[in-house]
């Protein structure tokens, strides 16, 4: 799907939550090395995502918290899947909550401690395994996520 389609899917609302801190965003996923995804399968939010050297993959996701607007949560994921026993193995946990009215400033602090909570989970860390899962034909080849 192009991004403009994608976009056009996507409440006026929503995309001016995310225009407003855009370059906070982007400048601090180009300093760390992330992946941008912007509003992934159509959903209110902002992810960014890497590939870590612990194994497996990581995101930030920033999304709109529909119930107030001017709310952005910042959540943090650690997920390691198992091939062959078809399972994944996860850590999620939420980060803060931008208030919007804030400087973008602030929502550099989280994704920060964002990253910084990431970097230290170990595989001990990780939830037990849920599956088996299918693998899905259906979905597109992801972009190759950048290391850290």
């Amino acid at each position: 799907m192009a991004a403009s389609a994608r976009l056009a899917s996507i409440p006026t609302e929503i995309v001016d939550a995310f225009r407003a801190v855009a370059p906070a965003i982007e400048e601090f996923a180009r300093e760390h090395g992330l992946l941008i995804e912007r509003y992934r399968r159509g959903k209110s939010a902002w992810e960014l995502r890497f590939a870590r050297r612990a194994g497996g993959e990581a995101v930030l996701t920033i999304s709109y918290r529909e119930r107030t607007g001017h709310v952005l949560d910042v959540s943090a994921t650690w997920w390691v899947d198992d091939p062959d026993q078809k399972t994944r193995r996860l850590r999620s946990e939420k980060v803060a909550a931008f208030d919007r009215r804030e400087p973008p400033a602030a929502l550099r602090r989280q994704l920060e401690a964002g990253l910084t909570l990431i970097d230290r989970w170990t595989t001990a860390d990780l939830g037990p395994p849920h599956g088996p899962f299918k693998p899905s034909a259906a979905a597109p080849p992801s972009p190759p996520l950048p290391l850290r």
